[in-house]
């Protein structure tokens, strides 16, 4: 690969490749096969340490740190208990999600007490999202895009994102909304069950994803727009005119609507239903959740991502190029922090929760650095740092994006033989619903970056350059070539995510106070 960092751009030579092995640069080779290979086989060890290791501490957390409702919990095991006595009318008018998890938990409750008839039913109601993470999670709808993209991530590691791995020991709805509307992702992009029948499966499984948090259906869309450009792609050509492709896409649409674009459809249809009924989005306490235009919470994304994506992004080279950026377009990067800075004063909103509520780590965070009143941290340290994170979210996306030629036609005649990459429209909407889905909401909730994290996490393809060392191939032309492999750095992002999972426990575990008017110790979460 050889690359133009004088004016901050990436110029990629196209990779030669044979016997599996791509040829990156003279003398450096990359061992495609050997990396699946080896994939697969770390995944097979690694998944038996991790169900033992979630299973051990869910264990522990359940049964001696909160043997008891926690935070929210008692809104949403009270509402179950309400299903589960009959009571199917009775709503708590403090939830504002749909009765999915409720649903869900109603199915569990009868299939296991009867079974386990010593077990309470907060263990029981909490093994909902327990299974959901340990197997349905990363067997059913990560292991098959895996399989699409084995050198872009490993079901283990992502199942163990810190965010989500949290709600495995508790009973809120966050476990089973990412795994339905991931599960319509992967039906849309493998068509494990043919094209029309899987496309209708993906529909319904983002429909049902609504039950659990109503902004699915922004990614439902999301979705769809995959689901249609993936098939327009080839039918249309694309080429690198852009607006002529976003044309093509319409047009396809309109064409296709009732085989691509119907079954998401119904969807928006039925949602349109509900938001007339109910005259707005949110279910119960609107006022606590109203809309705003939050636009801060778009770096408060970034800011995490940055962080839970080190060994992806981690490089002196990654570091050299941001510099280089930096420095060659000096007057550009000045104005894009003076206008990170211009969010940050009119753009920030604080929920009296994150003042009020410290069992989260938000409100350390803000109270501490984010929202912390000097102007040097607030505005000179904090607006740099989303300025790097903004830049590391976009970068580590760019590489993977799919292209055109304006001459040559695209070498693949069926969707299910696509890469799983973005394309510059399908990319543009990922901004915009990750915008849509953020940005309104007052409230700085970290659980809501966990579907931004993976739409945009399993279209990357992971890096293989060295985390520290520089590459440097052997001036001698004889010389063997040196072999570079991404799966270092994701058996790191794995070490790292359990890393994190760890100390975040040892926290939640060790670390308690006591709240007035609640009856029991309280901790830290997410």
């Amino acid at each position: 690969m050889s690359s133009d960092r004088d004016n901050g751009i990436d110029v990629e030579e196209p990779p030669q490749m044979e016997n599996n092995t791509i040829t990156i640069a003279p003398g450096i080779l990359r061992n495609i096969s050997d990396e699946v290979i080896l994939g697969f086989k770390i995944n097979l060890i690694l998944y038996p340490l991790m169900v033992l290791y979630l299973g051990i501490t869910f264990w522990y957390v359940t049964t001696k740190v909160v043997p008891y409702q926690f935070i929210d919990e008692k809104f949403h095991i009270n509402q179950t208990i309400t299903y589960l006595n009959g009571h199917w009318s009775q709503w708590d008018s403090k939830i504002t999600t749909p009765p999915g998890l409720y649903l869900l938990g109603w199915i569990n409750h009868h299939i296991l007490k009867p079974i386990f008839k010593g077990w309470t039913t907060l263990t029981i109601l909490r093994l909902v999202n327990f299974f959901g993470g340990l197997v349905i999670f990363p067997v059913v709808v990560l292991r098959p895009l895996f399989l699409f993209n084995a050198l872009g991530f490993w079901p283990v590691s992502l199942a163990c994102f810190p965010l989500m791995t949290t709600y495995y020991y508790l009973y809120y709805t966050d476990v089973w909304s990412t795994i339905f509307i991931l599960e319509s992702l992967t039906l849309a992009l493998t068509l494990p069950m043919g094209e029309n029948k899987s496309l209708w499966a993906s529909a319904l499984c983002a429909g049902i994803s609504c039950l659990f948090r109503q902004t699915n259906i922004i990614w439902c869309g999301f979705i769809m727009v995959l689901a249609v450009e993936r098939r327009a792609m080839i039918s249309k050509q694309f080429t690198d005119h852009h607006l002529n492709n976003y044309l093509k896409l319409f047009i396809f649409g309109v064409e296709e609507f009732q085989t691509v674009v119907l079954p998401y459809a119904i969807n928006f249809g039925l949602f349109f239903v509900y938001l007339l009924w109910n005259r707005s989005i949110t279910l119960g306490d609107k006022s606590n959740h109203s809309f705003s235009i939050h636009g801060v919470q778009f770096f408060y994304m970034t800011l995490f991502l940055l962080g839970f994506s080190v060994p992806i992004w981690c490089s002196r080279n990654f570091l050299r190029a941001y510099k280089s950026r930096c420095q060659s377009r000096p007057i550009k990067t000045f104005f894009e922090i003076i206008g990170i800075m211009l969010v940050i004063r009119y753009f920030t909103k604080v929920h009296p929760f994150l003042l009020a509520d410290n069992r989260h780590y938000t409100f350390y965070l803000f109270k501490r650095l984010i929202g912390n009143p000097r102007k040097l941290i607030k505005y000179w340290t904090i607006a740099p740092i989303y300025h790097f994170a903004t830049y590391t979210y976009w970068e580590l996306m760019r590489p993977n994006e799919l292209v055109f030629n304006s001459i040559m036609p695209l070498p693949v005649k069926e969707s299910i033989n696509l890469p799983i990459q973005l394309t510059h429209i399908s990319w543009t909407a990922l901004l915009l619903c990750t915008f849509c889905t953020i940005i309104p909401s007052p409230l700085f909730e970290p659980r809501y970056y966990i579907l931004p994290y993976f739409f945009w996490r399993v279209f990357i393809t992971c890096n293989a350059e060295p985390i520290l060392e520089d590459i440097k191939p052997h001036m001698n032309s004889d010389a063997p070539p040196i072999v570079i492999s991404s799966t270092g750095r994701l058996l790191w992002e794995f070490l790292w995510f359990m890393f994190i999972n760890i100390v975040t426990l040892i926290i939640f575990t060790k670390y308690t106070f006591p709240w007035v008017d609640e009856p029991f110790l309280q901790r830290i979460i997410w």
